[in-house]
């Protein structure tokens, strides 16, 4: 499996053991129809999903409310300022995913 970018390189928690288990399994599943990822937080787990797709002539739809989980807002062990849109006074991981998926090749 080689992936199109430093997956290090994306906020996340996945571990790499993982990653490679749902990238084998949507390389397995996409020749049949569309794979579906239900939470893409910045896009860790897209790239492995994704890249698998795209190798295996598949398409990957990915679903997120992107205002992130109880454990990533303020004052929870998990936050990340850099997440945080003063705007919206919310998460905000939509445009992270967007550019983990741009630098990959994924859009």
């Amino acid at each position: 499996m080689k992936l199109p970018i430093d997956i290090d390189s994306v906020k996340g928690f996945m571990d790499p053991a993982e990653g490679a288990a749902l990238y084998e399994a949507a390389l397995a599943c996409a020749p049949r129809g569309p794979c579906l990822e239900i939470g893409a937080y910045c896009g860790k787990s897209a790239v492995y999903l994704g890249t698998a797709c795209q190798a295996a002539g598949g398409v990957l739809f990915s679903v997120d409310h992107h205002r992130g989980s109880e454990e990533n807002q303020p004052g929870w062990e998990y936050h990340d300022a850099e997440l945080w849109d003063d705007a919206a006074n919310a998460m905000d991981t939509l445009p992270f995913l967007r550019t983990t998926l741009r630098r990959a090749g994924l859009e």
